[in-house]
């Protein structure tokens, strides 16, 4: 997604959904292991795409935002990403889609069952 790994865009997402949140909040929203989450917002904020500021309310937490720079990173993404899936699914014709639908559905339920 326009030089983004989907973990970091993911990261990108949340915070443009959700605005500023604490790091804790945004691992726990991305269901992953605060340490990761970590290092991806410190990477992102090397690029200047989030801005992490002390919580006023708890000093051992951060809070997380997006950047304007971030916002344009992910409108970029997302855009570049949408015209990939509108390419590969686009070749496809009506019954090719079917297909893949009812295949997506299966796959859905099988995972569903699993969990």
């Amino acid at each position: 997604m326009g030089g983004l790994s989907l973990a970091r865009t993911k990261v990108l997402q949340v915070l443009d959904r959700r605005g500023t949140v604490r790091q804790s909040v945004l691992a726990q929203e991305l269901g992953r292991a605060p340490r990761s989450v970590t290092q991806s917002v410190e990477a992102l904020e090397r690029e200047g795409l989030v801005e992490r500021t002390a919580d006023p309310h708890d000093g051992r937490s951060k809070l997380v935002r997006l950047t304007p720079e971030g916002t344009r990173a992910l409108i970029s993404g997302t855009a570049a990403g949408e015209q990939v899936l509108r390419e590969v699914f686009g070749a496809m014709g009506a019954e090719q889609l079917g297909n893949l639908d009812q295949l997506l559905d299966v796959l859905r339920a099988a995972l569903s069952g699993a969990s």
